[in-house]
């Protein structure tokens, strides 16, 4: 535990972040704050296991292994490798074949999967009269054009909905608008969070709101109820046999030819910390594959 403490898993302000660039025996990791909790937990194990690099590998320095990890959102995990703030990436939605290009065909590996889950709290309203939503349905709530309980369902009161999401960087945001919104646009009237876990922390507390927000991050929060969509839920199987039309990967990006501490990183997400991502509410990759 000597060895944590000294070189522990460290989440920064941005700027704090660039200036850990120059210390070469360090890993800089961000990007997505749902694969946030995940990723800072391996790098915890990966740095117990391997306190010196020469642990992971004998061709390699006797410098203290020391990973940072990050938040920022998908789109910063993305943008950090561009302009080389950070060595690896965390990215919770399709990489996009522009970003392939401008990174030169990086190395994407895919270490869970997850979904957008439709949400609320156990408390809500809407969660004594409804299973789950239509895709149009939810273009219909989420754009502002149904404002109220009881245009969703007519014994409920004409009280407000609140709407709550991520930011525009995140993951869930990107993928909702792709695959539900459209053309439309979010309601402006919106609450906006910049990380999965404030998100969370208030569906759980607001017994007015309803919100889309990563899966894995509440389908066992025993606080919160989650929907079905066009009739499916975002469990594991139907997470696993893409039957939920929200799925989406939570996935490691890095530049090309990556470095051997990348790789060894990458790796270990891959195998020995498929347990953390089980853990931690996610579907491993291992079980993805199947």
């Amino acid at each position: 535990m000597k060895n944590i403490a000294a070189a522990i898993v460290a989440i920064f302000s941005l700027t704090q972040f660039a200036h850990s660039h120059a210390q070469d025996s360090s890993i800089r990791i961000g990007g997505s704050t749902t694969s946030l909790p995940v990723i800072s937990s391996c790098s915890a194990h990966f740095m117990e296991k391997y306190p010196t690099w020469d642990k992971a590998d004998p061709s390699l320095g006797k410098d203290t292994t020391v990973i940072y990890v990050t938040g920022g959102g998908s789109g910063f995990g993305v943008k950090g490798l561009m302009n080389g703030t950070i060595d690896i990436g965390m990215v919770s939605r399709d990489v996009k074949d522009n970003e392939i290009s401008a990174l030169g065909q990086p190395v994407v590996k895919v270490f869970a999967r997850d979904a957008v889950a439709i949400a609320t709290s156990a408390a809500n309203p809407l969660a004594k009269v409804r299973q789950g939503f239509s895709l149009s349905e939810l273009a219909t709530i989420f754009s502002g054009k149904a404002d109220q309980f009881a245009q969703v369902d007519k014994s409920l009161p004409a009280k407000p909905m609140v709407l709550l999401t991520r930011d525009a960087s995140g993951g869930v945001t990107e993928i909702f608008q792709e695959r539900v919104m459209k053309e439309q646009r979010l309601a402006p009237s919106r609450l906006q969070f910049p990380s999965t876990a404030a998100l969370v922390k208030k569906i759980e507390t607001n017994d007015a709101a309803i919100a889309f927000v990563s899966a894995g991050a509440v389908n066992q929060d025993g606080a919160i109820r989650v929907y079905a969509v066009d009739g499916i839920t975002p469990t594991q199987d139907n997470i696993v046999n893409n039957k939920y039309v929200l799925n989406r990967p939570l996935q490691l990006v890095a530049k090309a030819n990556p470095s051997r501490k990348v790789q060894l990183f990458i790796d270990y997400v891959l195998g020995d910390c498929q347990q953390v991502v089980s853990d931690q509410g996610f579907v491993p990759v291992r079980a993805a594959a199947k």
